[in-house]
């Protein structure tokens, strides 16, 4: 067993440079795929009808 106490360890991974990119890609891309899912779900519903307004002749 080691000697260096649990809360080390992590902040020895969290320094490596892959864990911060990854953490870093997740923030910027993870809001970015909800919209872009948010948007296509938009996309894919039918047009609304607008009422069309009634004519006096």
């Amino acid at each position: 067993m080691s000697d260096t106490p649990r809360s080390s360890t992590w902040a020895a991974v969290l320094r490596r440079p892959w864990a911060a990119l990854c953490a870093a890609a997740a923030v910027v891309l993870g809001p970015a795929a909800h919209t872009a899912s948010a948007l296509t779900q938009a996309n894919a519903a039918p047009l609304r009808q607008a009422p069309t307004p009634h004519r006096r002749l």
